[in-house]
């Protein structure tokens, strides 16, 4: 990647300009970005869809996990056709479903064992991807040989990286489910109102076991755990911009991009000048 090719502004944001960012490109490469997230959605939903309807119960677990794999193969692809992108290269869906699948086998493994160490050792999520949240873009878009992941991801957590990645991750992560609550909101509210038929508020009677019927809707009901996973899906590919954008940052701090795109520029202008 040639930082002189970047479309974007080679300089250093805060989380919050990562996601205004993010709003902008996703608004200027909607259509790409829409076929892009219907290839893992669609299947995603019909999944959940089949085993929750066959089962009935525990179906919000099974909604986590199938929506933890999915995310992580787009987040991939994204990655893989959004990061050309930015630096000239027109996002196509097949170019970036062939970026993946060229290493899926070891980004898959990788990108499982990571979420599996987040729950298996009981440490938090967060607390894990603040640290190689950025496989994607180590893998799929620089190219890093397998043996050198690690070091990668542990050198874009050097000069405060890590303690920086963790607290855009919880930023990013707490506005992506309040942006998707309200999608599932707003769903919710035209369901009921245009097609008589809500799917959260307003399907139980008060009473005084309505606590535990509501818990108990959350997990078990097949309707509501598939709405509540296209909500994220709707609002996914934002949140995933985002992130990218920080991993430029990071980039930007460690590798001081903006330095040397400004000593590029500079130079290119005395060259101009006359002897």
């Amino acid at each position: 990647m040639k930082v002189e090719d970047c479309i974007v502004t080679v300089e250093r944001r805060t989380v919050g300009g990562c996601i205004d960012l993010a709003f902008v490109f996703a608004r200027q490469f909607a259509a790409p970005l829409l076929k892009l997230t219907l290839c893992f959605s669609v299947p995603c939903a019909l999944l959940t869809w089949f085993v929750a309807d066959s089962l009935r119960h525990d179906v919000a677990i099974w909604g986590i996990c199938f929506f933890g794999f999915f995310s992580m193969l787009m987040s991939g692809a994204m990655v893989a056709s959004i990061g050309p992108q930015v630096f000239g290269v027109p996002m196509q869906t097949g170019a970036a479903l062939r970026g993946l699948m060229s290493r899926i086998l070891p980004y898959a493994f990788l990108g499982v064992m990571s979420r599996l160490t987040g729950f298996c050792v009981f440490l938090p999520l967060l607390f894990v991807m603040a640290w190689c949240g950025h496989l994607p873009e180590v893998m799929l878009l620089e190219r890093t040989a397998l043996n050198s992941v690690t070091q990668r991801l542990s050198w874009l957590c050097k000069g405060g990286g890590y303690s920086r990645n963790l607290g855009r991750l919880i930023t990013i992560s707490a506005f992506w489910l309040i942006l998707a609550f309200g999608v599932f909101m707003l769903i919710d509210v035209v369901s009921g109102m245009v097609f008589n038929f809500p799917i959260f508020f307003g399907t139980i009677a008060p009473g005084p076991d309505r606590q535990a019927a509501f818990a108990a809707k959350l997990i078990d009901d097949p309707v509501l755990v598939t709405m509540l996973q296209i909500s994220l899906w709707i609002t996914y590919p934002i949140a995933r911009l985002a992130w990218f954008f920080c991993y430029l940052d990071q980039r930007i701090r460690n590798e001081c991009w903006d330095l040397e795109l400004q000593f590029r520029v500079e130079a290119a202008r005395l060259g101009e000048q006359p002897a």
